[in-house]
């Protein structure tokens, strides 16, 4: 069969997936590029962002031209800053209702205690920071946007109360940011399973030194949608007295929240 179209239907069905990977690997670098980004470095150059995502310099800003075409990036004379279509993306973020429902609990505690509130969710093996509210007296390690996870209140309370807690504390590299940080998967175990019992979470000295924090789950349905923390300075006592104020605070937002948000 001579005029049988298969052959041409077949080498489709081979650079399909070519075509496919070459996308993805695309994404990614360009995302690494995004990902260089943070609250206290919102404008860089073309070299600061090679440096940063570790891409060759020839690649970023090519890779960079294509961000500004579709608005990702924007370019202001010889620096570049998140542009705003991805802020108009991010209202579309289910954890923008989750942050609007805590705001106004965390904002009671901040003005109670003058110390340092968080609100944190978990993606993957990050704790990622939707809110921050700085204390006077404390400086800690979060930033809104940032990634902490075992040497965190809100990190151990997310994964006590995660079915997949657990597993990923003895398979991943814990890696110390104190002396105090635990480091040993058995003994990250042992905690969780500590803080699944007592309904909260404590990082003394484990993110920064001088620094306690104190964690409770928020809790939508059973599951662990959030987690919020009071940190402070760690000579200041152990913050026990903080967890039924959390415990409230926190019980509140899932009843804000209910069911009409879905964690993913």
């Amino acid at each position: 069969m001579a005029g049988d179209p298969r052959p041409g239907l077949e080498c489709r069905s081979v650079s399909a997936p070519d075509d496919r990977a070459a996308t993805a690997s695309l994404l990614g670098r360009a995302f690494e590029i995004l990902g260089v980004f943070t609250q206290s470095r919102r404008s860089m150059t073309l070299s600061e962002l090679a440096r940063g995502s570790g891409l060759p310099k020839s690649t970023t800003h090519r890779l960079l031209a294509m961000l500004q075409e579709v608005g990702a990036v924007e370019r202001i004379d010889d620096r570049y800053q998140v542009g705003l279509r991805l802020f108009s993306v991010g209202l579309c973020s289910a954890e923008l209702e989750l942050r609007d429902a805590a705001l106004p609990f965390l904002d009671r505690i901040h003005r109670a205690t003058r110390q340092t509130v968080n609100l944190a969710v978990l993606r993957g093996n990050d704790v990622v920071y939707l809110a921050k509210m700085t204390g006077s007296a404390t400086s800690t390690p979060a930033s809104v946007g940032g990634r902490l996870l075992h040497a965190t209140a809100v990190g151990k309370a997310l994964l006590a109360h995660t079915p997949l807690g657990p597993a990923p504390s003895r398979s991943r590299v814990l890696v110390p940011r104190t002396p105090s940080t635990i480091v040993r998967p058995d003994d990250l175990h042992t905690c969780l399973e500590r803080v699944r019992i007592s309904g909260y979470a404590l990082d003394r000295e484990e993110s920064a030194k001088g620094l306690a924090c104190v964690g409770v789950p928020v809790l939508v349905g059973g599951d662990a949608v959030a987690a919020i923390s009071v940190a402070f300075p760690s000579g200041y006592g152990t913050g026990e007295q903080l967890v039924s104020p959390l415990r409230e605070a926190s019980a509140a937002i899932g009843r804000s929240l209910g069911a009409r948000y879905v964690s993913v």
